[in-house]
């Protein structure tokens, strides 16, 4: 009953995330219990939506089983008539930063060959209650911890431009979904590193599973601060479109004056990120110093941080990259497209 119940709202989650999606849609899945449970759940809609899937994996070379299972996965996609291909590491490398990078890029440059731009991935919440200790740990501040985003961008660049990243089941607890395989008689892989403790995420995993009230908390806590993050994002998106244009010799032209000083370091760190092209922004601590002095009314020489340099001229933020950077103004312009399109799709 409870499987029926859920039909519904999951399938209006999918219309939501993939509005506009070219293409076939990506699904991610490595044939553990989230993403198989997916695949499943993205076959309904597809077939209800009139849509493509195309299922990818990625086998990161690290583990011998690693072929077995993803041949297993081919299986499972011939039989619902997904078509499904496996991608390889050709440089692995035993870390786990380095294989998620190497996942992403390989997916994003897969899909964009094939005409898509949207791909699914497995995320659930205990993801999320995990993600919310590990950036408590490192203090993050309450937008990180509301947690990962149902929509966003391909964390790699170039490879994952154009790419954007949708979690369908991100609210979805991963008991639910395997009730979900059990009622289809599948069983799905375990993959033994989700034993090793040596992982960050592994052993707040541990942590949440002997205290479910803990984590019932923790989920409770993250929706409140994910609906004031949605606020923090429309003021973005308004922000973007109204306040901030591509100049010339590949640069940003940028009025801070709309934004609080918070949500003019989220903005600073956002520019930065789009006029160099690196995948993670400058550390917070740098950004806040940075967004203070530029609000000032004192004078400004100006700066660099993160690959750009930062002027101010006429009461406006002209930001260019450094000398040595890529940044031809087409890609700058395409990313801040890209920006706005995505905070427009998260409103």
């Amino acid at each position: 009953m409870r499987q029926l119940e859920g039909r519904a709202p999951r399938l209006a989650v999918l219309d939501r995330l993939c509005h506009g999606a070219s293409g076939p849609v990506g699904v991610a899945i490595s044939g553990g219990s989230d993403s198989l449970a997916l695949l499943f759940i993205a076959h309904e809609w597809a077939r209800s939506r009139g849509r493509k899937l195309a299922a990818l994996t990625f086998d990161h070379r690290l583990r011998t089983a690693a072929a077995g299972e993803a041949a297993r996965v081919a299986t499972i996609c011939r039989d619902l008539h997904i078509p499904h291909e496996t991608l390889r590491w050709d440089d692995p490398v035993n870390r786990q930063s380095s294989a998620r990078r190497a996942r992403h890029a390989a997916l994003a440059i897969r899909l964009k060959a094939l005409g898509g731009s949207h791909l699914l991935t497995g995320h659930t919440a205990n993801d999320q209650a995990e993600t919310f200790l590990m950036r408590a740990r490192q203090g993050s501040t309450w937008y990180g911890l509301a947690g990962m985003q149902a929509l966003s961008m391909s964390p790699v660049w170039p490879e994952g431009e154009g790419v954007r990243i949708a979690r369908p089941v991100l609210s979805e607890k991963r008991e639910d979904l395997r009730d979900l395989l059990h009622a289809r008689g599948q069983v799905w892989i375990e993959d033994p590193s989700n034993e090793n403790l040596a992982y960050e995420r592994i052993r707040m995993r541990k942590l949440l599973a002997t205290s479910p009230e803990t984590a019932e908390r923790i989920r409770r806590c993250m929706a409140g601060l994910a609906g004031l993050r949605a606020v923090e994002d429309r003021r973005l998106g308004r922000w973007l479109c109204d306040h901030v244009r591509v100049s010339d010799a590949s640069g940003i032209e940028a009025d801070l004056g709309p934004l609080s000083p918070e949500t003019a370091v989220r903005g600073v760190g956002i520019l930065i990120q789009a006029v160099t092209g690196r995948e993670t922004p400058p550390r917070r601590e740098n950004t806040l110093n940075l967004a203070a002095r530029l609000m000032d009314d004192a004078p400004f020489a100006g700066a660099t941080l993160g690959g750009a340099k930062l002027v101010r001229k006429a009461g406006r933020v002209h930001l260019t990259p450094e000398a040595g950077l890529d940044g031809p103004e087409t890609l700058v312009s395409r990313r801040i497209d890209g920006l706005r399109s995505l905070y427009a799709a998260r409103a």
